[in-house]
């Protein structure tokens, strides 16, 4: 190990070598132990430190740009705001480290591995790593790694909170339960990346590669994800809501002439088919598509608050999650769907008058239809439900506090826990167990304003 003295001529030669002076000379610290050494604002630009141990050091703004860091260990080093721009660091150990305001920008952090000639001839491991560069832990926090190469790095719980990574490739990296929020990653190439339980809220992904990428149960809220292909990659559990420009071509036009349908009263257009569609995180706030056929697709998920679905069929759908507040549902079909947890406060699942071919009201009604529905948890708070069929649904710890329930279908629902207080319910009262108290009577039925489909 050096002493301070050396290291500092070393550091005074180096400078000389930097500014081409008489007798500079470039510094060569490979495979020296400079274990808890303290060089803030050194300035050690091209400097050889392959295969070093710099763990514990102090390199508060020190100058690394260019710097030959092959394999060197900097675990629980302080790296804030120094520059390793261009530096090379493929196989380095940066593990705990603290990178905050650090520039990485164009430096390489692919595998890398370190060997030495063996006593008997031969080569041999200089080094005990894995290879790949390990950032586990470490405090990336606003730091500039713009172009860097993260080939098959592991960044697990690393802190890269508003960082710049644009264009940077991540190709195998292992970003596990990685913060990421509001962090720079245009353009930057993602693929097979294992990103399960990250944080990416906020994040900028425009362009980005994910073909594989793992993004299971990944937090995707607010991210900007215009022109990334999520086709490949695995969104299971994740919190992401896309645009209907993540959507295939062939659903955009369906919805598309649906919209035309709708608005031309049936004369253009035609009536969306999308049946066993992948709409999963999708935001549909405000959409029209009542008449549509959605049986068996895929919502979780999928915002579709204030959405009109009069009359759509949704049965065997799945709305795990999907937030539908304030939505019109009359007369649609739920049947067999899966609702758990699904927000439904203030929607609206009255019936529907039908008319005759002539437009005239015949005096018969379509109720909405959620027979044998599974509502687990479901939040169906000041939602109107007059008349619906809600035979053998599941509203186990729905809360239904204040929906309107006179007319309802009740037969064999299963309401164990949920809550009913202030709810108006059937005459017959509510035909399940384990209801809460605290409903009202039934009140009659109010006008509801006449409603009806292209060709109705």
């Amino acid at each position: 190990m050096l002493t301070p003295s050396e290291i500092v001529r070393v550091l005074r030669d180096h400078e000389r070598w930097l500014a081409r002076l008489p007798g500079g000379r470039r510094a060569n610290l490979a495979m020296q132990d400079l274990t808890g050494v303290a060089l803030p604002k050194a300035v050690l630009r091209m400097a050889n430190l392959s295969g070093s141990k710099l763990q514990k050091c102090d390199l508060r703004g020190a100058d690394l740009s260019l710097c030959d860091l092959f394999a060197a260990d900097l675990s629980k080093s302080v790296l804030r705001h120094a520059n390793l721009s261009r530096a090379d660091l493929r196989g380095a150990k940066l593990c705990d480290a603290n990178l905050t305001y650090a520039s990485l920008d164009g430096a390489d952090l692919r595998d890398g591995l370190l060997m030495k000639a063996h006593d008997r001839g031969g080569l041999t491991r200089a080094d005990d790593g894995l290879g790949a560069v390990s950032l586990d832990k470490a405090v990336l926090h606003h730091a500039n790694l713009s172009g860097a190469n993260f080939g098959n790095a592991t960044l697990v719980d690393a802190n890269l909170a508003g960082t710049n990574l644009a264009r940077a490739r991540l190709v195998n990296a292992k970003l596990v339960r990685a913060q990421l929020q509001n962090a720079d990653l245009t353009g930057s190439d993602l693929s097979r990346a294992n990103m399960s339980g990250s944080c990416l809220a906020g994040a900028c992904l425009k362009g980005a590669k994910l073909a594989g990428t793992d993004l299971a149960d990944a937090d995707l809220t607010e991210a900007d994800l215009r022109g990334v292909d999520l086709s490949e990659a695995n969104l299971a559990g994740a919190m992401i809501l896309l645009t209907e420009d993540h959507l295939p071509d062939s659903v955009r036009e369906r919805l598309r002439k649906h919209a035309q349908w709708i608005e031309s009263r049936g004369r253009l257009g035609e009536r969306a088919t999308l049946d066993h569609a992948d709409l999963c995180n999708v935001n549909l706030t405000g959409v029209d598509l009542s008449g549509a056929s959605l049986r068996g697709a895929k919502l979780v998920c999928s915002r579709l608050a204030r959405a009109s679905l009069v009359m759509a069929d949704l049965s065997d759908a799945d709305l795990s999650r999907a937030d539908l507040a304030e939505a019109v549902l009359d007369g649609a079909n739920f049947a067999n769907a899966t609702l758990i947890g699904a927000r439904l406060s203030n929607a609206k699942l009255v019936p529907v008058e039908l008319k005759d071919g002539s437009g005239k009201p015949t005096g018969r009604y379509w109720p909405a239809n959620l027979s044998n529905a599974r509502m687990m948890e479901a939040d169906l708070a000041g939602a109107d439900l007059s008349m619906a069929n809600l035979s053998n649904a599941n509203l186990t710890n729905g809360n239904l506090r204040k929906a309107i329930l006179a007319k309802c279908d009740l037969e064999d629902a299963v309401l164990a826990g949920a809550s009913l207080r202030g709810a108006v319910l059937p005459e017959k009262g509510v035909a399940g167990r384990g209801a809460k108290p605290g409903a009202k009577a039934p009140s009659p039925m109010r006008p509801r304003p006449e409603r009806s489909l292209p060709g109705a």
